[in-house]
């Protein structure tokens, strides 16, 4: 129990947030308490739904039974940032960690981007996006090694409160994490999830969610933002002058008296056009087509003028801001007005939500512009036949007379549209099941079976396919030969990355050459989900993100986020020092590639002191074992036997132990030279794995479980036991049987919790290595 003293929701609310919760939020403080969280939230826009992380952090800072993490989803990266902060904000102390898992980040196991992971059993707020929790929720973590994937598959599928934010967005997902919830059969942790959206689907049983009451609709302050209206005037224009009415009507809004005016198009191609035709007027762009760089420049220029509470300082000034669908979740955007491209009703309430959010204004004006496409023409996006009929449900729910007709988007007036006259809704693709056989394959880590996750997490819609763009500067027309080289050198990370739709790449690319898969390829070959490294003389790139008609050279932007930095041109070190001046390299190595030199900063390896005594080891990472399980006793009993194979004499030998009588666990420092000798002359056969050896030495009354946990340690023997240059070993522990073993045990614990139980061993492991080695250094 974190607190002594146990505070009402609302008493601990106001104390945080200086003002007082709203009903409904109060009432999931309740479910919260109760151990009961709704399943499913239908709540508006700007009603403050992200207070389910306060809910949270409260219970658990009152001791409630609660789980260890809660895991906030929003498929955004633009909102990841903001949301955590937010989070950070109301954590007031180091008893809560919080932690985002987005792209660019280093997945390290053992870096500090990973403490979430060395710390278990500490209270944790994780906010990410979709790929990010349901690639590790699958095994198959996106940056994560092999060998540490079933420890983060461990982590998220256990002990979590996971929320789905915009969940109508990833319905895909949440069919996963429903088949997932299902699964958990056998595991024993808590797992609650909730599905937040602020429109439902059509024909859902709205009697069955949580959501706003009569009590909130009575608070002054809610009031006012569920029953401003948000006018909007509807045009029908042809392909042709759709650029020129979008940006007219901008215009129009603006001289009337708004300042900052959203124009939303469906694709980033109508968004950039739009943009380009605001030539003197101050704008922004905002799309999905973005590095994070330039994400975050474009943001610290713009926020404080468009965001949330902006009305009301001196820093709000007039701005166009052109956005494509980007901005439809959870962005805290304020816009005076809006100027929209028809799209699907759900799509629409999303973006008047950042319309005049807090009702501020009460009443504000805006203009839904529909393309007439020729026939010959589709909508990739929503599908041409979807647009038409949500236009016509449009047309005839309008209300007023000749100039004045317009369709009221404020919250409890298109409510009362849809529930009175329910519009088109477009068609969800077919959940694709999580079927015995895919779970058999995601679980095997080592060696990893190839299993596409993709439509798992977004669905198998084709038009949906993309990849990621990478530029680079070292390569040429002149080094092509060694691009594939040059690339391996220094890998790209995702910080680099922009995600693009892959019709586009390849349209773009007219069939020149890429890197994808280490090798180069036409671009013609390129596959979805590829990774595609490409020359910064391609162009395509510009301040504001994705721009294919730019010929303009693309900074590369590789060094601010790689540990390793290339130095492109340079081939002599005499040259490199003041290149390298601007980087946090202390102790610089130099190493040479194709295109230069590749420098980065010398490993500081540890000088342990004192060897580590074998039995001390084990019998500490048991303790340790013991507090992260609560006492489990297979979990414990391995992690008191998990070095046992240490102790053979061959180990010993290689470790440099002085006496066999008392075998040490980890050795104390040895120079590279002395331990490749010893390797060489030690008799240990090639690829030979103590943790192996351990399982074998343990006795025959032992539990298939307490082995298995033994054997998989160090990421291994999950599925498949490898036979380690040992045969004996490997029929000792029943190899040609090890797969239908953890099949049995997969079923018996369930498939995540059995990985939990494996994770808590290793973690246990680590946390005490990581003490000997801070002893070591110290």
């Amino acid at each position: 129990m974190i607190s002594q003293e146990f505070i009402p929701f609302p008493e601990w609310y106001k104390q945080r947030h200086d003002y007082s919760p709203f009903p409904w939020q109060i009432k999931l403080a309740e479910s919260v308490k109760n151990g009961t969280p709704p399943p499913s939230c239908i709540l508006p826009t700007a009603v403050g739904k992200t207070t389910v992380i306060a809910v949270w952090v409260w219970a658990t800072e009152m001791g409630l039974s609660v789980p260890t993490r809660l895991i906030y989803v929003i498929d955004r990266r633009l909102l990841v940032d903001s949301t955590s902060d937010y989070a950070a904000e109301l954590c007031r102390t180091n008893a809560i960690m919080v932690h985002r898992l987005r792209g660019g980040q280093n997945q390290n196991s053992k870096t500090e981007s990973n403490a979430w992971l060395m710390a278990p059993d500490r209270p944790t707020i994780i906010v990410c996006t979709v790929d990010q929790l349901g690639s590790r929720m699958l095994f198959r973590g996106y940056g994560v090694t092999s060998k540490v994937a079933p420890i983060h598959a461990a982590l998220v599928g256990n002990d979590v409160y996971i929320v789905l934010d915009e969940a109508h967005i990833s319905t895909p997902f949440l069919h996963t994490l429903y088949e997932i919830k299902a699964r958990r059969l056998k595991e024993t942790t808590l797992f609650w999830l909730t599905a937040m959206t602020a429109t439902p689907a059509l024909g859902q049983d709205l009697n069955n969610t949580f959501g706003l009451t009569n009590e909130d609709t009575k608070n002054p302050l809610l009031n006012k933002r569920l029953c401003a209206q948000k006018l909007a005037k509807l045009f029908k224009v042809s392909e042709a002058d759709f650029i020129k009415t979008m940006v007219g009507e901008a215009k129009s809004l603006r001289d009337a008296g708004a300042q900052v005016v959203g124009i939303i198009c469906n694709t980033t191609k109508d968004a950039r056009l739009v943009f380009k035709q605001l030539k003197k007027e101050e704008k922004v762009l905002l799309t999905g087509r973005v590095r994070e760089k330039e994400r975050s420049e474009i943001l610290a220029q713009a926020i404080s003028i468009i965001s949330v509470g902006s009305r009301t300082t001196e820093t709000r000034e007039p701005i166009f801001v052109v956005a494509t669908q980007t901005i439809e979740i959870g962005a805290d955007l304020d816009f005076d007005a809006i100027v929209t491209q028809s799209a699907p009703i759900d799509s629409l309430r999303q973006r008047f939500g950042r319309q005049d959010r807090l009702g501020e204004l009460g009443e504000t004006f805006s203009v839904i512009v529909h393309k007439d496409l020729l026939p010959e023409h589709e909508c990739y996006v929503y599908g041409k036949q979807l647009l038409k009929k949500t236009w016509s449900w449009l047309t005839k729910s309008q209300t007023g007379k000749g100039r004045n007709k317009a369709v009221d988007f404020g919250v409890l007036a298109i409510q009362s549209a849809i529930t009175n006259n329910p519009p088109p809704m477009r068609e969800l693709s077919s959940p694709l099941p999580l079927s015995d056989d895919i779970l058999r394959q995601l679980r095997q880590t080592l060696p990893r079976i190839e299993v596409d996750i993709h439509p798992f997490l977004h669905g198998e819609r084709e038009n949906q396919a993309t990849v990621s763009i990478i530029w680079r500067e070292d390569l040429t027309e002149d080094n092509k030969t060694d691009w594939a080289k040059i690339v391996q050198a220094v890998p790209p990370v995702i910080a680099e990355s922009m995600p693009c739709s892959l019709n586009d790449c390849k349209q773009w690319l007219k069939g020149r050459e890429v890197i994808a898969n280490n090798q180069r390829i036409q671009a013609t070959h390129i596959r979805p989900g590829a990774e595609i490294v490409v020359p910064c003389s391609y162009g395509g790139y510009s301040q504001w993100g994705w721009d294919p008609e730019s010929l303009d050279t693309v900074t590369d932007i590789g060094n601010e986020y790689t540990y390793k930095k290339r130095l492109i041109g340079v081939y002599n070190t005499d040259d490199a020092d003041e290149l390298i001046s601007k980087y946090d390299i202390d102790t610089p190595i130099f190493e040479s590639y194709p295109a230069g030199l590749i420098v980065r900063n010398k490993y500081k390896s540890s000088q342990r002191q004192n060897s580590v005594v074998l039995n001390e080891h084990q019998a500490n990472v048991a303790n340790v074992a013991n507090r992260l399980s609560h006492g489990d006793p297979d979990i414990i009993a391995a992690a008191l036997h998990h070095d046992d194979g240490k102790a053979d004499p061959r180990c010993q030998i290689l470790f440099g132990a002085t006496s066999l009588d008392a075998p040490i666990a980890k050795p104390a420092h040895q120079e590279p030279s002395i331990r490749k000798q010893a390797k060489r002359f030690c008799g240990l056969p090639k690829g030979w794995r103590h943790e192996l050896k351990s399982a074998a030495e343990q006795s025959e009354d032992v539990s298939n479980l307490r082995r298995y946990l033994i054997a998989t340690h160090h990421g291994y023997a999950r599925t498949i036991l490898p036979i380690s240059g040992d045969l004996k070993q490997w029929e000792k522990l029943q190899g040609m049987h090890w797969a239908e073993m953890t099949k049995q045990l997969n079923e018996q614990y369930g498939i995540w919790g059995l990985a939990y139980k494996e994770a808590l061993v290793r973690l246990a492991d680590w946390e005490q290595s990581r003490k000997e080695q801070e002893i070591g250094d110290a």
